[in-house]
Formats: C-alpha cells, structure tokens, sequence
C-alpha cells in the first residue's frame, strides 16, 4: 500500500511540474490565438464574398433590408466559428493526451464518436438543413420578401412571413400557407414590396387586400 501511494506521487510530481504546466497553458492559449484568427479571417472574407449580394436589396423595405443582411452576414460566420471552436478543442485534448498522461483524453475514440454523431444528426434533419440552404439562397437573390405578391407553386398570394425555414403565404381568401423552403420551386413575382404593379401581367385572381369589382354595365343611348 505504502508502495503505490509512492508511486502515485511520484507520477503526481512528474506530470504536474511548474514546467510542465506553464508550457500546456501556453500551448492552449497559443492554440485558442491561432483558432480565433482564423475564425475573425474567414469572417472578413465572407463579408468580403457576401457584399455583392448584400446590395441587392437596395430598393427593398428598410426593416427587412436589416433582417436580411444580418442573415446573410451571421449565418455563415456562425458555422465557421462552430467548426473552429471544434477543432480548437481536439487540439487542446490532443495537447493534454501528449504533455499530460495522467489526465489523458483519448482523442481519437472521441473523434470518431463525434463524427458517428454529426452523420446521424445530419442524416436525420436533412430535410432541415435543406430548408435552410434554400432559404439562405432565397435571401442570397433577393427572390422573395415580406409583402411581395406572388405565386409559389400553385399558391397565390402575399408573403407574411419568410424565415431560413420557410415562407407563409397568406392568400385572397385569407388563408395562410405555410411552404418549406426546399418544397418552393416554382414562383412567380406579380408585384414585389413597394414597387409598382405590372399591369401587364395576368392574374389569376384578385390579390389579398384588394377590391373585387363587378364589370360595369354600358347604358345604352
């Protein structure tokens, strides 16, 4: 008993030297640093890949001009900063696992696990993801907006609400259709928000917000 508790010890005080500590803390600062550049780089090259799109918009109401560019700056930025955080930390277990045996933390099973858990979670909410690399396109275009009049696959009406996730067209009935955005696939623009009608156009019904008026009758002379 006496003899392990030595060892024990021994090993305490060999893993866990001023030295040796100090250098695993610079490690991860150095690792942290170098990931948080990268991170703020991507950043600016989306922008950078991102401003052509963001003027698209320039005729469009201001609220959803804000919302809209917002999306499109963030969205990316947020998944590469995800992924960035996540390398970040194998690299630091992977620092422990090398400078700190005792406290080693099997990189690789957990990699794997990770890996194994990103293909069922990406598996299962596929039809999600889909929505929402349709939707950031959507936006990305300028395809559609709050108050556009228009006709999405069969449905007529105007855009009350339109997310990442999909749209909710209310029609001349008064009736919400709420479409995902991987199901939009046929749209056809009859007025966008604020921009003046083209009257050259059919419709096939009367638009919602709008007076149907019966034909008037010509008195005869």
């Amino acid at each position: 008993m006496d003899t392990q508790i030595m060892d024990l010890r021994t090993v305490l005080a060999h893993n866990f030297t001023l030295s040796n500590l100090l250098m695993v803390g610079v490690r991860v600062v150095f690792i942290a640093l170098i990931f948080e550049f990268i991170a703020w780089w991507a950043g600016r090259r989306i922008e950078k890949m991102t401003s052509p799109l963001i003027t698209a918009d320039a005729n469009r109401e201001a609220n959803w001009r804000m919302r809209r560019r917002a999306t499109l700056r963030q969205t990316p930025k947020i998944i590469t900063r995800t992924l960035c955080y996540v390398a970040a930390i194998i690299a630091v277990l992977s620092i422990f696992e090398s400078a700190l045996p005792l406290l080693a933390v099997p990189v690789l099973p957990i990699a794997i696990v990770v890996g194994a858990l990103c293909m069922v979670f990406g598996l299962a909410f596929l039809p999600l993801l889909r929505d929402f690399m349709q939707g950031y396109a959507l936006l990305a275009e300028d395809t559609l907006a709050v108050g556009d009049a228009v006709n999405i696959n069969g449905h007529q009406g105007v855009i009350e609400k339109m997310t990442l996730r999909g749209a909710w067209l209310r029609d001349s009935s008064g009736y919400i259709h709420c479409l995902s955005n991987r199901d939009i696939a046929n749209i056809v623009v009859h007025q966008r928000h604020g921009e003046t009608p083209n009257r050259n156009e059919p419709l096939d019904g009367p638009m919602p917000n709008s007076t149907a008026r019966p034909p008037l009758n010509k008195a005869k002379r």
